[in-house]
């Protein structure tokens, strides 16, 4: 593998810039001047599950093109959410899941667990199919057409748990001529990327399209004590291969293919804060029983407080390996389209991670989790009444089969050491005298073969298992009152069915955990109907009033990591949420003003927390997911684009939350009403500034991107050592394009300040005092070289 050092990537850049310079003052064509853009372009969208024009589509959104992605310097769906107002797209759920972990929020909605049960707040859809997994989901943005980020309930068209918004990813489709492109990126800790597409006509019908992504990089967190490469480490390939063909009778057809190979020490932790010694808690007893003895204990300043030093020594391991198949199928009849869309896909994904930070072996977890989806979607998209009644029906069905084996290192060694006690000498309730009088089955832990020391025995295996099925039929009515005036009604049912099975063994006495002789099996299913109302007033071609009204649903569920029996058994019910929004879309000043807003109110109940703590009639701490009580949201977002000149343009865009809730279940998770949501930052911001300067060799271009996010909390509680801290990010790209845009040449610099923060977290205090968090990724800076052909 070639090393690029920081040292010699940052040496390039006085020499690119000095040649940009030079470049700049030369003479610019006449004719690339006359070429410039003299009004804001048109994006064209499929939010509405046909082509239509962004300005004129009454849904809140924002849409990313596959050049936006190039100027930003984008390289994964993460970062766009970074400098998109009241959205919050970032990786990892600190315990597991890892950097393919998919942790998404739009306006305070989604899902912070990965579990085979959990299902996302957020529908993800690439090529409309539906992800159904949050694992896999934190996808490289390679090949990639076009991204859509829908806000706001989107349940009727597109379904299953699209509560909070949708994420429509569009893949690039073969293009029917040869051409091509490849793509050559490096940078500081030895960066180094490549992305290659092909496409290739086969017949006058036929047209194939190839791509292949590598992304190599060396981790940012260093790990003295790990004897191994530093964590944060990338190594990721991704293939995808298309294979489009249009019959003589006008049948279109796209077959597609997608593999994602991930292995790398990605996984991070930091301490964000150790409360050790507590005495009482699990800590206190595993450094009576096995650190003191053995003189590792974990004690407060066992684990480093710098987020970018890590001093486990546990492997931090990533390994993921997924992908799937899809046709879809269109036919254009007299006056309507068919549509179908068959998929499958699977993945199997490692997660290993050291999880106190320090040289002691107290803890670490290593997961193992599959995964296999089918859907097909029916659609049917036409017009009626003389092109007065726009409509769109269809019909949907989903089946997932989800299985996981969980190791959990927690508190290693400390059966064993109960197991060497001469006797049963540790009391296991208050008020128990041990050693118990002989005779007297008294709950007193120690000695050999006492089965009471697998109460404590916490290095275990729990292997959850869910099979959910679903289906739904929806529809969506638009009718023109006037060539401006439309009332839009739509529809859809959904039934939502799961089977739960569950079961837990410790790892080094191989005895089912008390409770579980056999395996737990549970089955519950819901319904709903989620409709959506709306008006749409088109004033004018440059100006779109809207207004909606629209229900979202997530389905209920189970505990992945129940910590009772009871629990394991027990469902939570599903969430559900009323919308209600105000839109405008302008263009202005010739169409080079682009302002568009909205303002939105959410009515949410039921909604599924995770918390770690005591359970309602249990002895001890766990790990469980349930309906926590009911919150009102409401906000506004605002983006606005403008064209200065014919060479700069600027961006700017902000959103405002306010979120609070209504009821809340303090005996369960310990949230009150002043407690805030999950990842609901109050304000969010964007910025950006784009300067083109003709030169006698094509262009240079110049590119700022700034973002701010107000603090937020990752976890239901939102405990302090937790909190995300308000913080800015800028980035900068300077390009040379040539004149005849076959080549690239590019410098970018990411998180340019590089700002330091919790960007997930996670909290086990109940358990053993500790604070877990993810670090934000370090400033990277690097070059890019682009061929086109």
């Amino acid at each position: 593998m070639q090393h690029v050092t920081v040292t010699g990537t940052i040496r390039l850049l006085p020499g690119i810039l000095v040649l940009g310079a030079i470049l700049a003052f030369g003479p610019a064509p006449a004719a690339r001047a006359q070429q410039s853009a003299a009004a804001l372009g048109e994006v064209v969208v499929t939010a509405r599950k046909k082509e239509e024009s962004l300005q004129q589509t009454p849904i809140t959104m924002t849409a990313i093109t596959a050049k936006d992605i190039e100027l930003r310097g984008f390289a994964s769906v993460t970062d766009v959410g970074s400098f998109t107002p009241n959205v919050n797209l970032s990786a990892g759920a600190t315990d597991v899941g890892g950097a393919t972990n998919a942790v998404f929020f739009i306006r305070g909605i989604g899902q912070i667990d990965y579990a085979p049960t959990a299902d996302p707040g957020l529908g993800v859809y690439v090529d409309g199919v539906y992800l159904g997994r949050t694992m896999g989901a934190v996808m490289e943005l390679a090949d990639i057409a076009q991204i859509e980020i829908l806000k706001g309930p989107q349940g009727t068209l597109f379904g299953k748990n699209s509560m909070g918004g949708a994420i429509n990813v569009t893949t690039r489709d073969p293009t029917g001529e040869f051409g091509g492109s490849v793509a050559i990126t490096a940078g500081e800790d030895s960066r180094l990327n490549f992305d290659g597409q092909l496409d290739a006509p086969v017949t006058d019908e036929v047209g194939l399209h190839l791509a292949l992504s590598w992304r190599s990089q060396d981790g940012f967190q260093r790990r003295p004590f790990g004897g191994g490469p530093a964590s944060g480490e990338e190594n990721t390939l991704v293939a995808r291969a298309k294979l489009g063909w249009t019959t003589a009778g006008g049948t279109r057809a796209v077959l597609s293919a997608d593999f994602t190979k991930i292995d790398a020490e990605s996984n991070t932790i930091w301490i964000t804060q150790n409360d050790n010694p507590v005495p009482g808690n699990l800590m206190s007893l595993w450094n009576a029983l096995v650190g003191y003895p053995s003189g590792t204990p974990f004690l407060g300043d066992s684990a480093s407080s710098d987020p970018r030093i890590n001093n486990g020594t546990y492997p931090m391991i990533q390994e993921f390996d997924g992908g799937g198949v899809s046709l879809k199928v269109e036919h254009e009849f007299d006056g309507f389209l068919l549509r179908s869309i068959s998929s499958w896909r699977s993945f199997d994904s490692r997660n290993a991670r050291d999880m106190d930070g320090s040289a002691v072996n107290f803890g670490w977890v290593d997961y193992e989790d599959e995964d296999e989806q089918f859907g097909q979607e029916f659609s049917l998209i036409g017009s009626a009444a003389g092109g007065r009644l726009d409509w769109t029906v269809g019909a949907h069905y989903f089946k997932e089969d989800a299985e996981s084996r969980w190791k959990v290192g927690l508190a290693d060694g400390l059966f064993q050491a109960l197991e060497a006690m001469p006797g049963p000498f540790f009391p296991l309730a208050a008020g128990v005298s041990c050693p118990p009088p002989p005779g007297v089955p008294l709950p007193c832990a120690g000695g050999a073969g006492n089965p009471f020391n697998l109460a404590l025995e916490t290095v275990q295996m729990p292997t959850p298992e869910l099979e959910s099925e679903s289906y739904a039929a929806f529809g969506e009515f638009e009718w023109h009152f006037t060539d401006a005036l439309s009332g839009i009604l739509g529809a859809r049912y959904t039934h939502d069915s799961k089977d739960f099975s569950y079961a837990n063994h410790g790892l080094v006495s191989g005895s089912p955990k008390p409770g579980y002789l056999t395996r737990v099996q549970a089955s519950d299913s819901w319904s709903d109907v989620s409709p959506r109302f709306g008006l749409k007033y088109q004033a004018s071609d440059d100006l779109l009033l809207y207004a909606t009204i629209s229900k979202g649903y997530k389905a209920g569920s189970y505990s992945a990591r129940p910590g009772s029996v009871y629990f394991a058994g027990r469902s939570y019910d599903p969430e559900e949420l009323w919308a209600y929004e105000l839109g405008v879309k302008s263009d202005l000043l010739d169409r080079r003003l682009r302002l568009n807003a909205a303002a939105f109110f959410y009515d949410y109940k039921d909604l599924q927390q995770q918390a770690n703590q005591v359970p309602p009639g249990e002895v001890s701490p766990a790990q469980f997911t349930d309906n926590i009580g009911s919150a009102t949201l409401w906000g506004a977002e605002a983006d606005l684009t403008a064209l200065v000149t014919d060479r700069l343009t600027l961006y700017f865009s902000v959103g405002y939350l306010n979120s609070k809730y209504d009821e809340a279940s303090e005996v369960l998770t310990g949230v009150g009403l002043d407690t805030p949501l999950v990842k609901a930052p109050e304000w969010s911001a964007a910025a950006a500034l784009q300067y083109v300067q003709p030169l006698t060799t094509g262009e240079l271009l110049f590119r700022v991107d700034w973002s701010y996010v107000d603090e937020s909390y990752p976890t239901a509680r939102a405990e302090e050592p937790l909190r995300q801290r308000a913080h800015s990010l800028t980035n900068a790209r300077i390009a040379w394009n040539s004149a005849d845009d076959a080549w690239t040449l590019a410098v970018y610099g990411r998180n340019l300040a590089d700002t330091k923060y919790v960007a997930n977290g996670f909290d086990v205090s109940a358990f053993v005092a500790v604070y877990l968090g993810i670090p934000s990724e370090p400033r990277e800076v690097g070059v890019q070289l682009v061929r086109r052909f």
